[in-house]
């Protein structure tokens, strides 16, 4: 089990991580659709697919540890 620092620093790497990705996408995503190949659009779209099934599951845990963390707010 992962102590609460490292909790917390694999957040701030999650942030970063996703920051930077968006900052890509929003740079290059004209230059990719005018580049592509059709099957390098159809290998994006599973890619999106595949990523849009991880943000709903970071959701769903996200919105797990908000309902957890205010439970404990109310027993500190």
């Amino acid at each position: 089990m992962p102590d609460s620092h490292s909790f917390l620093d694999n957040l701030a790497n999650l942030r970063l991580v996703m920051s930077v990705a968006l900052e890509h996408i929003q740079a290059h995503r004209e230059q990719f659709l005018n580049a592509a190949s059709g099957p390098q659009v159809r290998q994006a779209e599973k890619s999106i697919s595949n990523i849009r099934t991880l943000a709903e599951q970071l959701e769903n845990e996200f919105r797990l540890l908000d309902n957890l963390v205010a439970q404990k707010r109310r027993f500190m």
